[in-house]
């Protein structure tokens, strides 16, 4: 239900008693709603990258207390394996407010707040919602404190005359429609902070797009053809904080995100669309040169106590052996000997002086690192976070085909995307300081459809993509940090390949509906996410859905990395 008021802005003539007073009409339209959102483990499995759920806790480490003065003789993590079942449990309400000023001019505003109680078994007091980008805030708009965040995700005034619009303010830009993948989706990082990329699969990260400033126009030649520009503030995507429900980055590492902000806060991402139409045929073509939102990492000075100078902090919450360090390395794609190699060598002659050598193999680096560890009682590794310069170049094309009603082929969208980021900056599994380059590949190919199956059900509405990335994968890591183990060093892999099924079912009377998505990752991972909507009335709407992870080991599959989420979500949301 829409609330409208007429509104009578007074714009009072002052230029003298011969000019009387005008009044303008404005249309004000205010929407939104409250919603509860809850997500419930139900295998109990505990995040292992967070300190609750570390797969060592409860282990023993030997230290040499001849090396440092008064030091224990054994240290164990002061933590013991928690026992969360609850990965979710939010109250968000947002508020939708349009206005038409003339004809011409409308503008749009929308307000989300999200509160997070922290119902959860946590290490200390985790902090769910600031981050140091513009002061303690993820986005320019946005206020947060550690458990709520209030943000403008939108705030612009739209512009129409004739063939040409024009977007003024902050906003989010949507390009591209993969489900799960984005490839010519470019302009804007990720928000993850709130449920990773687990929520509705068909909302398409409508939530998690990062909005920022900017402006936005596009101007038709004819009926069929037209050209788009932006420009727009950087922003880049945010993470889950260390000890939260989703966060993907091992707590025994600091993550340093300040300076490397700091020198791209002033970027301007930009570039431009084409669109035209051939019969049936559609095509586009985008060009843009960004700064990543998401960001590469590399290791950085602890600048922390005896071993400043090094990517080290001797710490009890860090790493504690030489197993811990290979296994959680091969779990996020990095390459266990040579991270000890590029520590050594990129910050010498501080590591030399400590004693610390260039293993040649795994087992001289195994021996290196649990000397170190038992040394110290445990070492925390620091690493920066820095935003690079890109340009990318993509092309589109939707066809629809017609054939005989009813059948298979009758009204068929057959949709392709490709984009190429020449030079592209990775992450090196080594976390060198030394960045990888590649010129990488994105593709999609995807099938829509609405086919009906039965007279007295709506069309069920049906998708089919193919997903491909030629040197990294869904979650931007370079595949050179595939398949490590424990006990091995990474093999790699030459591309990215993922199937993505999808169908959605309304019931007859439209109060119900059923949905499914399946993410398929060919190195034997799988998300399958059911779901179903029951909506009585236009006020009121309950939605429950699973995320069920499929995986055969091996750290060589993007469901490997987020294996734990195994979860029952539910959606209770009241809209006025």
């Amino acid at each position: 239900m829409n609330t409208t008021w007429k509104l009578k802005a007074l714009l009072v003539g002052v230029a003298g008693p011969l000019i009387p007073a005008t009044a303008l009409a404005v249309d004000i339209d205010v929407q939104g709603f409250v919603r509860q959102e809850t997500a419930v483990s139900f295998t109990g499995t505990e995040n292992p990258y967070n300190q609750h759920g570390n797969l060592f806790n409860g282990y023993t480490v030997a230290r040499d207390s001849t090396l440092i003065a008064g030091a224990a003789d054994t240290v164990v993590r002061d933590v013991s394996n928690g026992d969360n079942e609850l990965n979710l449990f939010t109250v968000r309400t947002e508020l939708d407010v349009t206005a038409n000023f003339t004809s011409n001019l409308t503008g749009y505003a929308q307000i989300r707040a999200v509160y997070d109680p922290g119902f959860y078994d946590d290490f200390e007091d985790p902090n769910f919602f600031n981050v140091p980008f513009h002061g303690d805030r993820a986005n320019r708009l946005e206020v947060a404190d550690s458990n709520y965040m209030i943000d403008l995700q939108a705030l612009y005034l739209d512009f129409n005359e004739g063939p040409l619009w024009i977007r003024l303010g902050n906003q989010q830009i949507a390009w591209g429609e993969s489900l799960f993948f984005r490839v010519l989706d470019v302009p804007n990082g990720l928000d993850l902070r709130r449920h990773l990329i687990l929520d509705w699969a068909a909302e398409e990260y409508a939530d998690e797009r990062v909005p920022s400033p900017g402006i936005r126009g596009s101007y038709r030649f004819g009926q069929d053809t037209e050209l788009e520009l932006f420009g727009q503030l950087f922003n880049p995507s945010i993470l889950p904080n260390p000890n939260t429900p989703y966060n993907l980055i091992p707590t025994q590492f600091t993550v340093h995100q300040e300076e490397g902000f700091d020198d791209a806060e002033d970027d301007i991402n930009f570039g431009g669309r084409l669109q035209t139409k051939i019969g049936e045929l559609a095509l586009q073509a985008i060009a843009v040169h960004r700064t990543n939102p998401d960001g590469v990492f590399r290791w950085t000075d602890s600048g922390a106590g005896p071993l400043a100078g090094t990517p080290f902090e001797i710490s009890t919450t860090g790493v504690r052996s030489a197993q811990e360090w290979f296994t959680y390395a091969s779990m996020v794609r990095l390459d266990g000997v040579g991270g000890l190699n590029a520590a050594v060598r990129d910050f010498q002659p501080v590591t030399g002086g400590l004693g610390a050598f260039e293993a040649g193999n795994f087992a001289l680096a195994s021996a290196e690192l649990d000397f170190f560890f038992q040394a110290f009682g445990g070492l925390r590794g620091h690493i920066e976070r820095v935003y690079p310069e890109e340009n990318i170049f993509g092309l589109g094309a939707n066809y629809l085909i017609f054939d005989e009603p009813g059948s298979w082929l009758d009204q068929l969208v057959v949709r392709a995307e490709a984009t190429v980021t020449p030079d592209k900056k990775f992450t090196s599994p080594s976390l060198s300081r030394q960045f990888v380059e590649r010129d990488e590949v994105a593709a999609s190919f995807v099938l829509e459809k609405y086919q009906r199956f039965s007279e007295d059900f709506p069309a069920t509405f049906l998708v089919f993509q193919y997903l491909y990335k030629s040197d990294s994968d869904l979650f931007g890591r370079l595949l050179d940090g595939n398949g490590a183990s424990p006990t091995s060093t990474p093999d790699g892999d030459d591309g990215f390949h993922a199937f993505v099924l999808a169908a959605q079912q309304p019931f007859p009377n439209l109060i119900w509906r059923a949905d499914l998505s399946v993410l398929a990752d060919v190195n034997g991972g799988a998300l399958i996410q059911p779901g179903v909507r029951w909506k009585p009335n236009d006020q009121f709407a309950v939605e429950l859905y699973g995320n069920f992870t499929l995986t055969d080991g091996g750290n060589d599959d993007i469901i490997d990395t987020i294996d734990f989420v195994d979860e029952i979500a539910a959606r209770i949301t009241f809209q006025f």
